[in-house]
């Protein structure tokens, strides 16, 4: 009997085995001896459970119970194990050996290669003695385990020789020599070493502590996912194409944005040069910062440094360039891919040289080609599936992605983000912006990161302008460039509080002038239309336009074209923003007006103020605006602490000029740090040292599962907005493939809509749900409807009286 792992193509499973641990073992990952060990029974082991007649079947389109393979693959692979160190089911000591750990490891990888990574528990007995009666569901599995042990029997035969081929025809011999209860007698072994290392707390001093291990645990499911997901599809594994900094710099001159401004055109210069220099001293350091004021040229001195730092140390892997918005992740991809431009073979190859990778990514990858054309002419190719599956995995020299992607992925229990968790081994990092992460964040981010730079060898190049509380060691790459190089703008602040009205008329009468473009930035969807409406109601001959997330992303990269046009044509736009505007977006006002933040957000926005140095002196204003009842529009986006703190600092420095905004950010984040709680960062740090993945009970407990750099707020739902022919046609082919069965068939149609459907989806109040149709557990917005309920200036029409939060 021919045994296959799966169709589509046939793939024989034997075969399958073998090629997901050469996969996994030949990238540039390095393993220690017991880590090669451990992912040599992994991957030939995690796929075990197929040889039943019971999923050959599944195959052929009959399935039940026993078809299941995840749990009995498992426990082989615990078995091959603990014969490979003639480890025995007796009760664990004091101390828990270097191996026994790995047994856990082992059960954990294959029994969730399948899925998400859940929390070890729910797979074990409750308790490590007596009888199982509690575990039902455990039970249950153990008993279709019995089943398949027969079945495997009963077929021993000719199951042997093929075992033999990959080197477990004596494990597979003693396997179905056992008797009943010793699956019973395994799963008590490993509860008592899960038991030990949660709640006794012993650990081998190899994994030093809980987060070394989490990092192995990772490490070696992400190889094993990634391999199998590319040998189940039979694609042929793309070797990523590198840029030298040689090619490079000859078309750095071709990329940098002209400027009338002599000196700052000579800052730009000095900065890149100090940088290149620093790092060439400092290579051997493992984090790095470029801090330096907006306009400076971060961009291309942090590029330009990561590609040097690669070369220098003969790194082996990629360099990945983190920023925190999809909104400004265009721009610089763009400066990255003039760059590669003058690299010879770079259309060729584009994406093995340069990819871009965030949810709204075009979904095709460059080069697949290479790749599948081994793959017959009888085999269905979905061409979206493969290239998903090529950016997924960052198969590419350079990445420039999201936080989202790059965070999501380090602390994860998700199978569809982990699959590139070993693509960290040997890099590059740029973190571009990184104050845009949550405050209370910053300790696990920085914890986690110093363990990726240790054990994953990588380094990382913090890019900002406003340093936060986050790796305050770090080797400094322009530390001559600070804020007194510069007097670009000035922080005013109009400490009185302001309503919503008064404001506006307090900007007509002694704020606006018409010869100035002005940029005003609020705090909350409500708060910005109010001030828009009030604006706009009174200057109706002036161009006043709108920008927040109110608007589908496809008006919101329209409306920010209109701003830059009108601006570069040298009108004088009022703009009304929320804080999708704050960093990175390349335009520059006469006057910024924005609502109390933050200290950081403030500065972030005043570098959309006089931005290129070309006009006298800018004003940055800062107002301090109330609801009708009084509340801080502020204090609901950022909570009391840092509107607070930000507030007194303000009264202390009404008017600071922007060569002293290094001062006022330094006392800031100073003042933040004795007054915040970081109980979120402890408390997730606490989940990786113990492995808990997700919730065992039912609670609100920060488990790995939950970290997420997108706040969730409660009571909002995600609605497409259905105001085309475009998005119409797109919604109506998803709603039609629902009834489609291929997964991967599917998968390809939805892969085609993914950008049209994303480009017009908002997130809105739950209250309003009863205005969108429902089909499939989607929520839209009806073409009938988007007359009354969208505006595409303003985006979703409210109740004028709703406090909308995002931002």
């Amino acid at each position: 009997m021919e045994y296959y792992s799966h169709k589509n193509p046939d793939k024989l499973l034997y075969a399958h085995l073998l090629e997901v641990y050469h996969y996994a073992m030949n990238t540039n990952v390095e393993l220690k001896s017991w880590e090669k060990e451990a992912l040599q029974v992994i991957c030939l082991c995690h796929d075990f459970g197929k040889f039943t007649t019971f999923f050959q079947s599944h195959l052929n389109g009959v399935s039940n119970k026993c078809s299941q393979h995840g749990f009995i693959s498992a426990l082989f692979g615990v078995f091959c194990w603990m014969q490979k160190k003639g480890l025995w089911l007796q009760q664990v000591k004091n101390q828990i050996s270097e191996d026994e750990v790995i047994s856990l490891l082992i059960y954990a990888c294959i029994l969730h290669h399948h899925g998400d990574v859940k929390d070890i528990s729910k797979n074990l007995p409750e308790k490590f003695a007596g009888d199982f009666k509690a575990d039902v569901n455990l039970v249950q599995k153990i008993d279709d385990a019995y089943v398949q042990i027969e079945d495997l029997r009963c077929n021993a035969e000719d199951i042997k020789p093929l075992l033999e081929k990959i080197g477990l025809g004596s494990e597979f011999e003693k396997f179905l020599a056992q008797q009943r209860g010793f699956i019973e007698d395994i799963l008590r072994y490993l509860k008592r070493i899960e038991y030990g290392i949660r709640f006794i707390g012993v650990m081998p001093q190899t994994f030093k502590d809980g987060i070394n291990l989490y990092f192995i645990q990772q490490k070696l499911y992400s190889l094993l996912i990634w391999a199998d997901k590319m040998s189940a599809a039979n694609y042929k594994v793309l070797s990523p194409c590198y840029a030298s900094s040689d090619t490079l710099i000859v078309a750095r001159d071709k990329v940098i944005r002209p400027t009338a401004d002599k000196n700052l055109q000579r800052i730009r210069q000095s900065v890149f040069e100090v940088v290149l220099s620093n790092i060439e001293k400092n290579k051997e350091k493992d984090i790095f910062s470029i801090t330096t004021p907006t306009g400076t040229g971060k961009t291309l001195a942090g590029v330009f440094a990561a590609v040097k730092l690669k070369e220098l140390l003969r790194k082996s892997g990629r360099i990945i360039y983190a920023l925190p918005f999809t909104s400004i992740i265009d721009q610089n991809y763009d400066v990255v891919k003039n760059l590669f431009e003058a690299i010879e073979d770079f259309e060729k190859n584009r994406d093995r040289y340069l990819l871009k990778h965030h949810h709204l990514t075009d979904g095709e990858y460059r080069g697949k080609e290479e790749a599948l054309k081994e793959i017959t002419d009888e085999i269905t190719v979905y061409e979206k599936v493969a290239s998903e599956c090529f950016i997924e995995n960052w198969t590419s020299g350079f990445v420039v992605t999201t936080f989202v992607q790059l965070l999501e992925t380090l602390i994860s229990n998700r199978n569809r983000m982990l699959k590139k968790f070993h693509a960290f081994y040997d890099s590059v990092l740029i973190l571009d912006e990184i104050q845009a992460i949550e405050v209370d964040l910053l300790p696990l981010v920085e914890e986690v990161l110093r363990k990726l730079s240790k054990l994953f060898k990588c380094k990382i190049i913090l890019m900002t302008a406003t340093k936060p509380l986050i790796f305050e060691d770090a080797c400094e790459l322009a530390g001559f460039c600070d804020y007194s190089i510069f007097n670009r703008t000035k922080l005013v602040y109009h400490h009185s509080d302001l309503k919503v009205a008064e404001f506006v008329d307090f900007f007509l009468r002694e704020v606006y002038e018409d010869e100035k473009s002005f940029l005003i930035v609020a705090n909350t969807i409500n708060q910005s239309l109010q001030i828009y409406n009030g604006i706009k109601n009174n200057l109706k001959d002036k161009e006043v336009i709108y920008l927040s997330a109110n608007l589908v992303p496809r008006d919101r990269k329209e409306v920010i074209k209109k701003i830059e046009e009108a601006l570069e044509s040298g009108r004088k736009p009022i703009v009304v923003s929320t804080q999708v505007i704050e960093a990175g977006v390349d335009i520059d006002f006469d006057c910024v007006i924005r609502d109390i933040a933050p200290i950081d957000s403030i500065i972030q926005c005043a570098g959309r103020c006089n931005r290129h140095n070309q006009k006298s002196q800018g004003k940055v204003l800062v107002v301090n605006i109330k609801d009708d009842s009084g509340r801080s529009f502020a204090k609901r986006v950022y909570g009391n602490t840092a509107i607070e703190i930000s507030n007194m600092l303000l009264l202390q420095h009404p008017e600071v000029e922007e060569k002293d905004y290094g001062m006022l950010i330094d006392n800031y984040f100073s003042m933040v740090k004795e007054n915040k709680s970081f109980k979120k960062s402890e408390e997730f740090l606490r989940s990786i040292r113990l492995l808990k993945f997700d919730s065992i009970l039912e609670k609100e407990e920060l488990t790995i599962s939950r970290f997420s750099l997108i706040q969730q707020r409660g009571g909002y739902v995600s609605v497409i907005i259905r105001s085309n022919e475009e998005i119409e046609d797109a919604y109506q082919s998803y709603i039609n493939s629902f009834s489609i069965k291929d997964y991967y068939k599917r998968r390809e149609i939805y892969l085609e809509l993914k950008n049209i459907l994303f480009e017009h989806t908002i997130s809105v109040p739950s209250k309003y749900v009863q205005i969108f149709d429902e089909e499939k557990g989607i929520l839209s917005l009806p073409p009938t409807s988007c007359e009354r309920y969208y505006n595409p200036e303003t985006g979703f029409v409210y109740d004028p009286n709703d406090n909308v939060i995002f931002a």
